[in-house]
């Protein structure tokens, strides 16, 4: 071991501790890189699951729609089947966005986290209470259609008949099913707001800001969906922008985060929040351009098949 003599102005200072505070810095140097790197996985993970989310959920949406999938059985239409999966599939991929918040692992009080996980619970349950009274609503209403169509003269007789499927589809299926998931949908989205109201991600990859500006387009495009194909939903869905976007904006102004204007003008520093105020934009666009166009009218309403 050498040691520098302190009569010509050199403190003593040990080699061996010498290096292992170099190899201590250097550690630490690596930790950091390591961090960096893992927090823009992550982002990257998040960027997709937020894109792959809206994706599937738009898919489950709009296909039944838009596409005539046929009969199973006279009594069992296709697309019954198709909506069968939706929350198997839609359900998982909104719970894998709630598991990325730093504060659902590692962060905030377990209260926090218990209070956060049992609104999710909630509106996961309304939203698969709604999905089932609709899927019920929509199979169950066909015997009574086939019944009805096939013996005009018994539903002129029994006007019942014809208030039985009206109030099977006019009521449970276009109205309080449609309401129901949507918004079990909508809660889940607010409690990822709330989970995510103080986390800062990125700055994001060109590739990642890419995959996160779609999703929230995407996403955009099923609110505005929803809006056009709902009773009432334009003015439901015009209200649920504006009132959403606001409280986007106002998560980023009174919790800045250290952020120039809480990051509202930066490429997914708020991710999430940003994800949703962006997506609310897009959908507030096509509502008011629909409106422009067709009036209050819903899609049906309009002759739009």
């Amino acid at each position: 071991m050498y040691t520098k003599d302190s009569r010509y102005g050199y403190p003593e200072i040990d080699d061996e501790n010498d290096t292992t505070r170099i190899n201590i810095a250097s550690s630490s140097g690596l930790q950091i890189q390591e961090s960096f790197r893992d927090a823009h996985v992550e982002d990257n993970r998040l960027a997709w699951l937020l894109l792959v989310t809206s994706f599937f959920i738009l898919i489950w949406t709009v296909i039944p729609v838009v596409t005539d999938m046929g009969y199973i059985t006279p009594w069992f239409p296709g697309d019954s089947l198709w909506r069968l999966f939706d929350p198997v599939i839609t359900l998982p991929l909104s719970l894998f966005v709630m598991t990325r918040a730093d504060v659902m692992n590692t962060g905030g009080p377990l209260s926090e986290r218990s209070v956060a996980w049992l609104l999710w619970s909630i509106g996961a349950g309304i939203y698969v209470q709604g999905h089932g009274i609709h899927l019920a609503a929509a199979m169950f209403k066909h015997p009574v259609q086939s019944f009805n169509l096939a013996h005009p003269e018994l539903v002129a007789q029994y006007p019942v008949l014809e208030e039985i499927y009206s109030n099977m589809r006019d009521l449970w299926e276009h109205v309080i099913a449609h309401y129901m998931y949507a918004g079990g949908a909508m809660v889940m989205s607010w409690v990822q707001l709330f989970v995510y109201r103080n986390q800062v991600h990125g700055p994001l990859s060109r590739g990642t800001t890419i995959v996160w500006c779609i999703g929230s387009v995407v996403y955009g495009l099923l609110i505005a969906g929803v809006a056009i194909e709902f009773p009432s939903g334009l003015i439901v869905g015009l209200i649920y922008c504006i009132v959403i976007g606001l409280v986007a904006v106002c998560m980023m102004l009174f919790n800045k985060m250290n952020l120039p204007k809480g990051g509202i003008f930066t490429a997914g520093r708020r991710m999430v929040i940003q994800f949703y105020l962006g997506s609310c934009v897009v959908a507030f666009i096509i509502i008011i351009a629909w409106i422009g166009k067709y009036g209050l009218l819903n899609r049906k309403a309009a002759g739009i098949a």
